[in-house]
C-alpha cells in the first residue's frame, strides 16, 4: 500500500495583501482596528483632524474644501460669509442685495428700521 501525502493546513492570521490593504488617507499607514470612512477615504480615528487647528473631527461636524477636512469653527473663520449689517457669520438663510449679504432679520429699511 502506498501512502499519499496531503498538504497540511497552516493556521495563521492573514491580513489583506499589501496591494489591497486599506491605507489611512492622512498618515498612509495600514488601517487596522477602528477606522473612519469618509466618502471613499479611510482614516485612523486619531488621524481625522481639522487641517487648520488639529482638533478631533471624529465626533463633530466638519466641512470639506478642496479635499481638506476643516472643523465648523475654522471653516466659518476662514471662508464664512458675514452679515453686512451686524458683521456676524451667516448660517442658513441669507438675503443678498446690491452685492451685500445679510441675515433675514438684519435686512431692514435703513430709514425707518
Amino acid at each position: 500500500m502506498s501512502a499519499v501525502s496531503e498538504p497540511q493546513a497552516a493556521h495563521s492570521t492573514l491580513e489583506k495583501p499589501p496591494s489591497t490593504a486599506i491605507l489611512c488617507n492622512t498618515c498612509g499607514n495600514v488601517c487596522k482596528g477602528e477606522v473612519l470612512r469618509v466618502q471613499n477615504k479611510y482614516f485612523h480615528i486619531k488621524c481625522f483632524v481639522c487641517k487648520a487647528c488639529g482638533c478631533d473631527l471624529a465626533e463633530g461636524g466638519f466641512f470639506v474644501r478642496q479635499g481638506e477636512y476643516i472643523c465648523t469653527r475654522d471653516y466659518q473663520r476662514l471662508y464664512g460669509t458675514r452679515c453686512f449689517s451686524c458683521d456676524q457669520f451667516i448660517e442658513g438663510e441669507v438675503v443678498s442685495a446690491l452685492g451685500k449679504t445679510y441675515h433675514p432679520d438684519c435686512f431692514v429699511c435703513a430709514a425707518c428700521r
